[in-house]
C-alpha cells in the first residue's frame, strides 16, 4: 500500500466497540506492506523504537521493541510487512504499524517494484467512470487514467497560486471518480517528475508552461 491509503482511511468502531481502519472504497486494513524513507527515529524504555516512515504520499510511525537500534540508525530506506494497530488513550487515537518483517532497502529500484505491484493491485477490476466536472470554466471530462492525468495537470496549474494544491481540493473536482484512481494518477505524475510535493499531500507542477 501507499501510506496515503492509510492516512486517508477512516477510523470506525464496529458493533463490538473495536476500532477498524477502513479505506475510502470500504476495505478494512489489517496487514500491509509499505516501503519508504526513515525520516525520524524515536526511542524509549524496554528497547522501544519508533520509526517515522514516508513514501512521498504521507507518513506513518512503525513501532517495535527491538535491540537493533544501531542498525536502524544506519538505514535510510526501509520496507515493512506488518499489521495496523490502533490504540486509544484518553481522547487520543494512535494508528501505527507493528512490523512482522522489516529490512533495509539498498537498491532504489526496489521502490519501483513496490509501486508497480501497487498499480497492478489497483488495476484488478478497477475502472474510471466517465463524468464531467468544471473548475474555473475548464471542462474536465474523464474517460481513462491517462485522461485523468491530463485533467490533473490542468487543474493543478489552474488552482496553484504559489502554495500548491491539496489532495482534498483535487478530490472535490472529481467527486464521481474513485479515490484509488486519483491516487494512482497522482503517483504516476510524481514518479514521472511532472508533480512534486512542497509538503505531504500538497502538489505543484514541476513543468512550466
Amino acid at each position: 500500500m501507499r501510506i496515503a491509503s492509510i492516512t486517508r482511511s477512516q477510523l470506525i468502531k464496529d458493533d463490538e466497540e473495536r476500532w477498524r481502519l477502513v479505506t475510502p472504497n470500504g476495505e478494512n486494513i489489517f496487514r500491509l506492506w509499505i516501503a519508504g524513507i526513515i525520516t525520524e527515529i524515536f526511542t524509549g524504555d524496554n528497547n522501544y523504537v519508533g520509526l517515522q516512515v514516508e513514501d512521498g504520499t504521507g507518513a506513518i510511525v512503525v513501532k517495535t521493541w527491538d535491540e537493533r537500534l544501531d542498525q536502524f540508525q544506519k538505514w535510510d530506506n526501509i520496507e515493512v510487512l506488518g499489521q495496523i494497530q490502533i490504540s486509544e488513550r484518553d481522547e487520543n487515537i494512535d494508528v501505527f504499524i507493528s512490523p512482522d518483517i522489516f529490512q533495509s532497502i539498498s537498491d532504489d529500484n526496489w521502490f519501483l517494484v513496490h509501486r508497480l505491484k501497487i498499480i497492478q493491485q489497483l488495476q484488478r477490476g478497477a475502472s474510471i467512470e466517465v463524468e464531467s466536472a468544471k473548475i474555473g470554466g475548464l471542462e474536465l471530462g474523464i474517460a481513462s487514467v491517462e485522461d485523468l492525468k491530463t485533467k490533473l495537470r490542468k487543474a493543478v496549474k489552474n488552482l496553484d497560486k504559489g502554495n500548491g494544491v491539496t489532495y482534498d481540493q483535487l478530490v472535490k473536482i472529481f467527486p464521481n471518480v474513485d479515490e484509488i484512481q486519483i491516487d494512482e494518477a497522482i503517483t504516476e505524475l510524481l514518479e514521472s517528475g511532472e508533480f512534486f510535493e512542497p509538503k505531504a499531500g500538497v502538489y505543484s507542477s514541476a513543468i512550466d508552461s
